[in-house]
């Protein structure tokens, strides 16, 4: 045999060898592999998303857009002793969409935008909701020039009949303290008229000046309010701010987390209207 002949033959050998362990290799994978379902998990077949759309009967629930958390105003306050307390006011403009773990940070600038303290934190913002972020006692190695707010991460979740939670407050009484340790004191009351038991309720408080300024800021937690239960809550200042005594412009707001299902001792009506699903968001 000539040794192109020999080439020409060991080519075809080795064509067939290749030949035979492909259709080997399909044939295992078709018989250990599952058949493409609309049940499986898995994006698959012609589907337009997990088990849904194209040839699966199941339709593909569409998300909406949403619209981003807007950040209405940033202040930053002395504490004393190097120490700043500090606040964003947030807005959700989505009606039907909240985010359970809203992940943040304030930090303080200098005047060449240098960080100088730093605070981070965790939080959460229902469906069309305004409310307020504080943290306190911030430490900066100089005097902060600015305050920057970043949402850092969230996980969009959506709502479906979403009711606002109702919690009242009423009988404010703000006091200037002339003995003691404490420089004001403001009392107030909250009234839980929702349908749920809350386990933890937030309370803040915000005192502006004349100028619509923030002076003061305070928070405390509310614990096991019950239905159509009223509870006093008491604010106090040790350092001294400056405000209309006439007048006093306070604000007391009330927050509740519906994502938690610890924050609910006890479920009146429906719970199901606040079981939720998460959606991914850039």
């Amino acid at each position: 045999m000539t040794p192109g002949k020999r080439i020409i033959k060991k080519t075809i050998i080795s064509a067939v060898y290749v030949v035979i362990f492909s259709l080997l290799a399909v044939g295992f994978y078709s018989l250990f592999s599952a058949n493409p379902t609309c049940s499986d998990g898995t994006k698959n077949q012609n589907e337009e998303g997990v088990d849904c759309g194209g040839s699966c009967s199941a339709v593909c629930e569409k998300i909406p857009d949403v619209e981003n958390i807007q950040v209405i105003e940033k202040n930053i306050l002395p504490a004393g002793d190097g120490q700043y307390d500090v606040l964003a006011r947030i807005s959700n403009p989505n009606t039907q969409f909240g985010i359970a773990d809203l992940e943040y940070s304030f930090d303080l600038l200098d005047g060449a935008g240098k960080i100088v303290g730093q605070s981070e934190g965790k939080n959460f913002i229902l469906p069309s909701q305004e409310k307020y972020i504080l943290a306190f006692n911030l430490t900066s190695s100089s005097e902060p020039k600015d305050l920057n707010f970043k949402i850092r991460s969230f996980r969009w979740t959506k709502f479906s009949e979403y009711e606002e939670p109702l919690v009242q407050v009423y009988s404010k009484e703000f006091n200037f303290v002339s003995a003691g340790s404490n420089f004001a004191t403001l009392k107030a009351r909250i009234k839980n008229l929702s349908d749920y038991d809350f386990r933890n309720i937030t309370v803040s408080t915000i005192i502006r000046n004349d100028q619509n300024v923030p002076v003061a800021l305070n928070q405390t937690n509310v614990n096991d309010v019950k239905v159509n239960e009223e509870r006093e809550i008491v604010f106090n200042w040790g350092r001294s701010f400056e405000i209309s005594q006439e007048a006093p412009k306070i604000e007391i707001n009330t927050d509740v987390d519906f994502f938690s299902d610890d924050n609910f001792m006890k479920k009146y009506g429906s719970p199901d209207q606040y079981r939720s699903y998460g959606a991914d968001s850039e």
